[in-house]
């Protein structure tokens, strides 16, 4: 005769709750700030950028490390004591202003030693910032010299974040093409797609992807095959795809004349400068502000 199996006694202790996951902070935008123009248009751009995401704001100067083995001559220290504090008052100055003008808006202040071009990369991954913003000069857009900056360049270059390079003054008013993204579809284009539409949709602005095809008939199915896999997680952003023949740098440079913002990718851990050819051009000489987003 079998036996019946003895049936578990029910608990009679209290389950107590589980405590919710607290949600994620945003991550903070960084500005690199040395009290030029461009680094003033750069924080004046950002402002709104980390408004709009919910993100506080992070503006850093970084002063001139004095050397420790040579002490600098005696004549000199003056005159560098002088040019940091000036900087930092001017960092305190902004900071203010921009609390003032967008109210909601945590705006943080920091300084550092060093080499602007390291400090900045590791300043980001110490606060975890999800995008780096930088001034670059908007005067040698048409000439022969780069327009951008040996700090911009390094850290535009190097960074394990995007990157935005903006040109003073910073003007916000839309152009009309809103998001215009260069997409490779052969390549790794996941990243630099998705930062595209995430920024169109923050902004209600439309999103324009471009392919240069060399030589050949320019076939616009793998572009657009490309971008529907994206664009299905943000339908509420009007999308076009333009495929040409031609050079990639030259198209990209021809459509930011009207774009609110140009984003194309940038391979990770490139040797030199970290940029290939086609990014190198269009963040020496864009019209418009310009995401570099790091990929592969």
């Amino acid at each position: 005769m079998s036996v019946p199996s003895a049936q578990p006694t029910p608990s009679t202790e209290p389950i107590e709750p589980t405590e919710p996951t607290p949600p994620v902070p945003p991550a903070p935008l960084l500005v690199g700030f040395d009290g030029s123009a461009r680094s003033l248009a750069a924080a004046r751009w950002a402002a709104p950028e980390a408004l709009a995401a919910g993100a506080p704001l992070r503006l850093l100067h970084v002063g001139q490390a004095w050397p420790t083995i040579q002490p600098i001559s005696v004549e000199f220290q003056p005159v560098l004591g002088a040019s940091e504090s000036a900087a930092r008052t001017v960092l305190a100055s902004l900071a203010e202003e921009l609390r003032t003008t967008h109210q909601d808006l945590t705006v943080e202040a920091a300084t550092a030693e060093g080499g602007p071009g390291n400090e900045i990369p590791r300043e980001a991954a110490r606060v975890h910032a999800g995008l780096i913003v930088l001034g670059a000069s908007g005067e040698a857009r048409h000439h022969v010299a780069p327009g951008l900056g040996s700090t911009a360049l390094h850290v535009a270059g190097r960074a394990e974040v995007p990157v935005v390079l903006v040109r003073e003054p910073a003007e916000r008013a839309p152009h009309g093409h809103g998001v215009v993204v260069g997409v490779d579809p052969a390549g790794d284009h996941a990243a630099v797609l998705d930062f595209a539409y995430a920024w169109a949709a923050r902004h209600a602005l439309p999103l324009r992807a471009v392919h240069a095809v060399h030589g050949g008939q320019a076939d616009p199915g793998p572009l657009e095959a490309a971008v529907a896999a994206a664009g299905a997680r943000y339908p509420q952003v009007p999308t076009e795809c333009v495929t040409r023949p031609g050079d990639p740098a030259q198209l990209l440079l021809d459509e930011s004349a009207e774009a609110d913002l140009l984003v194309v990718g940038r391979r990770h851990h490139r040797p030199l400068h970290g940029m290939g050819p086609t990014d190198h051009a269009v963040a020496h000489h864009a019209h418009s502000p310009v995401a570099l987003v790091p990929h592969g």
